[in-house]
């Protein structure tokens, strides 16, 4: 491959810097590719040695803390963070937008390339949010509540005599082991929560399509009934989404 045929190649990458790791995306053949990492020194590594000359680097972050040790890992100057203020106001119906995590409204900004309807974002990672943005666009607000893996480990220090539990439903109610009592007490428990958020949004707002992003994505799905679509780009679409506006 030449020289010239390098320069014509997508050089734009995406980071995005959750709570618990740092994903990295770029798109190939019109297809995100993802890689995920724990450290900042991981994710640099790839950003210096991508195959393509990097122009410029797209970036969302809910850690403070890690960007900037990010940003010293590699060329700052390439970085450009999209930042709550940088999104219409009119979009935002909500009433402290400067402590909104980007992550959340991205989320919901890139469903909606995938549909012409309201969506319901389900970010099923460290914490779980459920978030509303209707048909035209604006963010309307949603939920935080503790994450799938949060919940299940939620014993682990304060009371670890108690058994391990598989991610499943119990037979009976109420429990007849201590096993099937902690799985009502934290797997139905967390789904009861969601489902129930789901149907106040609808009870509010009417008719929306349902988004499953993040590391426990697929296992929520399934223990909601496959009611979503998984997609665990939506906060790429969302960037990416931004800076074509611009």
């Amino acid at each position: 491959m030449s020289n010239f045929d390098l320069e014509k190649q997508e050089s734009t990458l995406f980071i995005d810097i959750g709570n618990t790791a740092l994903k990295v995306g770029f798109k190939s053949d019109g297809k995100w590719k993802l890689n995920t990492y724990k450290t900042t020194e991981e994710a640099a590594k790839q950003v210096i040695n991508h195959p393509y000359p990097v122009r410029r680097i797209i970036l969302s972050s809910v850690r403070e803390t890690i960007k900037d040790a990010f940003e010293k890992e590699v060329e700052s100057h390439l970085i450009h963070e999209i930042l709550i203020k940088d999104i219409d106001k009119t979009t935002l119906e909500y009433q402290t937008p400067e402590t909104l995590g980007i992550d959340r409204y991205l989320g919901c900004f890139g469903a909606q390339i995938h549909t012409n309807k309201a969506v319901v974002v389900i970010d099923a990672g460290s914490a779980c949010t459920i978030d509303y943005m209707d048909e035209d666009g604006v963010f309307k607000g949603g939920v935080i509540m503790p994450g799938l893996t949060s919940i299940l480990n939620i014993f682990e220090k304060t009371a670890p005599q108690l058994p391990k539990i598989k991610l499943k439903f119990p037979k009976h109610f109420p429990g007849k082991s201590t096993t099937e009592s902690l799985e009502l007490g934290q797997i139905v428990f967390f789904i009861d929560g969601i489902s129930k958020m789901l149907e106040r949004f609808t009870s509010l707002y009417g008719d929306y399509d349902l988004f499953l992003n993040g590391g426990d994505a697929e296992s929520v799905n399934e223990l909601i009934g496959f009611k979503g679509q998984v997609n665990k780009k939506l906060l790429f679409d969302g960037m990416e989404k931004m800076i074509k506006l611009r």
